[in-house]
């Protein structure tokens, strides 16, 4: 009767063992999710402040055409921080005629990283300005 109770015992010994080998495996995978969902949120708040920066800055060059920046054909870049900005201005020529106010002129304003890649902002807008010489 003792070695039945000892083999019981024995295999009670076992299975917990495999229980509690188990439950620290679920815990690690649940860790370990739950890092890549901080981790990925990170990465999107770094990727979303990034964007709104450039919005930012793109607002801010297209507020300078006409007053800093010349309201005639051409590009105008520079650099805001790590972000590279350029403003293009051209003649809006979708069949508009000038008129005595003056004529309309397209500018765009794109915004992306220093280190290339595609454009975080771009801005489009349409400025009254003088008729082109």
């Amino acid at each position: 009767m003792i070695s039945a109770r000892q083999s019981r015992s024995g295999s009670d010994a076992g299975s917990v063992f495999v229980e509690s080998i188990i439950a620290a495996a679920i815990v690690a995978m649940a860790l370990g999710a739950t890092f890549q969902v901080i981790a990925d949120g990170a990465n999107r708040d770094k990727a979303v402040e990034s964007r709104r920066t450039a919005l930012l800055i793109a607002q801010s060059e297209l507020a300078a055409v006409g007053s800093e920046i010349p309201l005639r054909s051409g590009q105008t870049a520079g650099l805001a921080g790590d972000m590279v900005w350029r403003v293009e201005v051209s003649p809006y020529a979708d069949g508009v005629d000038d008129s005595a106010a003056g004529a309309l002129w397209r500018v765009a304003v794109s915004v992306q990283r220093r280190g290339g890649g595609a454009d975080l902002a771009h801005l489009d807008s349409l400025r009254l300005g003088p008729v082109e010489g």
